[in-house]
């Protein structure tokens, strides 16, 4: 018996061995199929990144050059100059770039067509594009804010002015990047409606705030001349 208990023995502990040899087999596989995916994974990852990167890089060298192309719709007497045949290449680049742009860049564009679009007579459809803009949770909100400054802007003598003067009146806290232009827009509205002492005093306030930019100082100190000898 005692022969037999230890053949019993010897043979219950090469099965736990060989047992334990497959379980170390089918985990080792189980391992490595492990770091096989994890580093397919890395390397989806890394291709996704560089491919996005590479495409991020081909927008912009597009933009500035269809910028560059479009140039500046100069105007004179509400009218501008018609566009020239590299004008229209850049606006129709920016054009397609709104659309397959990565978000900023796909915004910028937009707004430089919407600009244009503007400039050349078609209003509306400038409008229709800021309002657009300015209503799009997923864009910039500095961009949001400019698309909702060009609307007012271009609103100024013949929108609504309570429309107006509101949407203006969410750019004008302290920190905002137009609140100068803000500012100065809703003292052209102030003039369009006769509120000479409202005009002066936002143009006084910006001829002596230095965190605005020199033109919007210079343009508030020749408005605030002109309503002195007015009044």
């Amino acid at each position: 018996m005692p022969v037999v208990d230890e053949i019993f023995r010897e043979v219950d502990d090469e099965l736990r061995a060989e047992r334990i040899r497959r379980l170390a087999r089918r985990f080792a596989g189980l391992g490595l199929g492990i770091v096989v995916l994890a580093g397919a994974g890395a390397g989806g990852w890394e291709y996704y990144r560089s491919t996005q990167q590479a495409r991020a890089e081909q927008a912009s060298l597009t933009y500035f050059k269809a910028l560059h192309d479009a140039g500046m719709d100069e105007s004179a007497s509400g009218a501008s100059a018609p566009l020239t045949g590299v004008q229209k290449k850049g606006l129709a680049s920016l054009t397609q770039l709104s659309g397959v742009a990565p978000a900023g860049l796909a915004t910028l564009s937009k707004l430089r067509v919407a600009a244009a679009s503007a400039a050349h007579g078609d209003v509306q459809s400038a409008l229709t594009t800021w309002n657009s803009i300015a209503a799009d949770r997923q864009a910039d909100r500095n961009l949001r804010d400019l698309a909702t400054l060009l609307w007012c802007q271009w609103q100024i003598d013949s929108g609504d002015v309570a429309t107006v003067r509101s949407r203006l009146s969410l750019l004008t806290d302290n920190g905002k990047p137009y609140a100068a232009l803000a500012n100065e827009a809703l003292a052209t509205l102030d003039i369009r409606e006769g509120q000479d002492k409202s005009a002066r005093g936002r143009l006084t306030r910006l001829t002596q705030d230095f965190a605005a930019p020199e033109g919007v100082r210079m343009r508030a100190n020749a408005l605030l001349q002109t309503l002195g000898q007015a009044g």
